[in-house]
């Protein structure tokens, strides 16, 4: 399964020196501490600016004042933190084609987005979720935040398996009941579910003011529209168990792939507006190359 690439040496060579920025404010200003990591031990000088009635006086450099009858204002960096969670979609639609192994995709992008992060000694965690039977399920690890304790995520990383419906909302919902403070959240599905439900879940997270980002999977097969030779088929839908009687030939293969076009046209069109970053992860098999081309629309920066 792709998911154990996240743990093999020449991918991790691969992510080292890799950072995941963050667009929430890094400077702490005078008087004004409001900045969307939490503060660490260490506050350092950063710079300075020419004081402005209004601000406080403990931030006043006294020694350019003394030398130069000036008053300036230091302005700090801080050691930062900011909590990342990696939400990743476990709903059964994700293993089917069963060979493209869209879930080995969207957990080795998971897994390689979170080392990235520990990179900077940010918190970090992965969660799994899925409606399954008897309610809404969220799995979680534990948060790490040095990259000496990365293989901690592979148990968790290579126990999922897919079950249940996705209901999106329904999940972010339940993660919100945390209550923690914002942060960075990324989600990865194939997003098959309605414009409704991922407007509504996407929404969710950005009125508790975290920084959202979005990987959108789907498999190879069915990406390209890749289905079995023409004729007349009962199909199963893998996460309502609907049977439906379908006919399946070039005409519906194209159609296939003009929806599919359609459907993350959809996602991207409501993602950039409103500041959430969309990449798009189409086959286990461009994994290389979605790390890549897409990893620096997430904000990944050498």
């Amino acid at each position: 399964m792709l998911e154990t690439r996240a743990f093999e040496p020449e991918l991790i060579q691969r992510l080292d020196g890799l950072i995941l920025g963050t667009k929430r404010a890094r400077t702490i200003r005078a008087g004004q501490r409001n900045i969307g990591r939490v503060h660490g031990g260490g506050i350092e000088v950063e710079n300075f600016r020419q004081y402005a009635e209004g601000d406080d006086l403990r931030f006043l450099d006294w020694n350019a004042f003394a030398r130069l009858d000036h008053l300036a204002i230091r302005t700090f960096r801080a050691d930062r933190q900011v909590e990342l969670t990696v939400m990743v979609d476990a709903s059964a639609s994700m293993a089917i084609p069963e060979r493209d192994d869209k879930l080995g995709l969207a957990l080795a992008l998971g897994a390689g987005l979170a080392y990235i992060a520990m990179g900077e000694n940010d918190p970090v965690r992965l969660v799994a979720f899925a409606h399954r039977r008897g309610g809404q399920t969220l799995e979680s690890t534990p948060f790490h935040r040095r990259r000496e304790s990365y293989i901690g995520f592979r148990p968790f990383v290579t126990a999922i398996r897919c079950g249940g419906e996705t209901r999106l909302a329904a999940a972010v919902g339940e993660l919100l009941l945390e209550r923690r403070q914002p942060g960075i959240l990324i989600v990865i599905s194939d997003f098959l579910v309605s414009p409704g439900d991922y407007e509504d879940a996407l929404g969710q997270l950005l009125a508790a003011r975290h920084e959202v980002k979005v990987i959108h999977v789907m498999g190879d097969r069915e990406a390209a529209g890749t289905y079995p030779p023409p004729g007349a088929y009962r199909a199963r839908d893998c996460e309502s168990g609907e049977m439906r009687e379908v006919m399946i030939g070039p005409r519906e293969a194209e159609t296939c792939r003009q929806r599919v076009e359609l459907h993350a046209d959809g996602l991207r069109d409501f993602c950039n507006p409103r500041g959430i970053a969309y990449a798009r992860a189409f086959g286990a098999s461009q994994l290389d190359a979605i790390i890549a081309q897409e990893f620096p629309r997430l904000g990944v920066i050498t």
